[in-house]
C-alpha cells in the first residue's frame, strides 16, 4: 500500500477506537443474556435494541468519515441505518410480537454477519490477521439460519442463547476489527515519522 493511500485512509483507521468499544459492549451484552435468560422477551427487546442502535450510531460515524478509500463505505452507512432503525423498534415498540423478535434478530444477525465478512475480506488486502473477523462472521451466519429456520419450534430460551452467542460472536469480530484498523494507524503513524 502507497504512502498516499495511508493518507487517505488515515482519518478512518485513527477511529479504531470505535470497533473496540462496539465490540466491548456486544460482548458484555452477550454474557447479560447469557447470564439471565429468563428475562422477559420486553427486557430482552429493549437491551438488544440499545446494544444494536449503539453499534449503529458508532458505525455511521466510522462509515461517514472513511470517505471509500478504506472499506466498502455504501454498505458500512446502509447497516448503520438498518441498525439504528432496528434498535429504535426494539426499545420503543412494546407491542411487538413474540413471533417476530427471533426472525427480526435473525435477520439483524444474518445482515451483520455479511457486512462483517466483507470487512473482513476487505482487510485482508491492508493487513494479515483478519481471518478471525471471517471466521467469527461465519460464526453468526450460522446462528443467524439457526434462528431463521426455526423460529418457533427452537423454543425461546434457545433462540435467546444463540443471539447472545451472535452478540458474543459479533463483538469479537469488531474487537478484530479494532486490531486491523490499530494495526493500519501505527503502521501509518511509522511511515509518517520515517519521512
Amino acid at each position: 500500500m502507497t504512502n498516499e493511500i495511508y493518507a487517505k485512509t488515515e482519518y478512518l483507521i485513527r477511529r479504531w477506537w470505535l470497533s473496540l468499544i462496539v465490540g466491548l459492549v456486544a460482548i458484555v451484552f452477550g454474557f447479560v443474556i447469557l447470564i439471565y435468560p429468563a428475562a422477559s422477551y420486553y427486557t430482552f427487546g429493549v437491551w438488544l435494541g440499545l446494544v444494536i442502535l449503539l453499534s449503529g450510531i458508532m458505525g455511521l460515524m466510522q462509515s461517514t468519515s472513511s470517505r471509500n478509500y478504506f472499506v466498502r463505505r455504501g454498505w458500512l452507512i446502509v447497516a448503520a441505518v438498518v441498525d439504528i432503525i432496528i434498535g429504535v423498534i426494539l426499545i420503543f415498540n412494546i407491542l411487538l410480537s413474540e413471533m417476530m423478535l427471533p426472525i427480526l434478530l435473525g435477520c439483524w444477525l444474518l445482515y451483520r454477519a455479511c457486512t462483517t465478512m466483507a470487512i473482513g475480506l476487505d482487510l485482508k488486502r491492508y493487513s494479515s490477521g483478519s481471518g478471525w473477523m471471517i471466521f467469527y462472521s461465519l460464526l453468526i451466519f450460522i446462528l443467524s439460519i439457526a434462528i431463521l429456520w426455526m423460529p418457533m419450534s427452537l423454543g425461546v430460551t434457545v433462540v435467546v442463547l444463540f443471539v447472545a452467542l451472535g452478540l458474543i460472536f459479533y463483538g469479537i469480530s469488531m474487537l478484530s476489527l479494532s486490531m486491523r484498523l490499530w494495526e493500519v494507524h501505527r503502521h501509518a503513524m511509522n511511515i509518517g515519522a520515517d519521512e
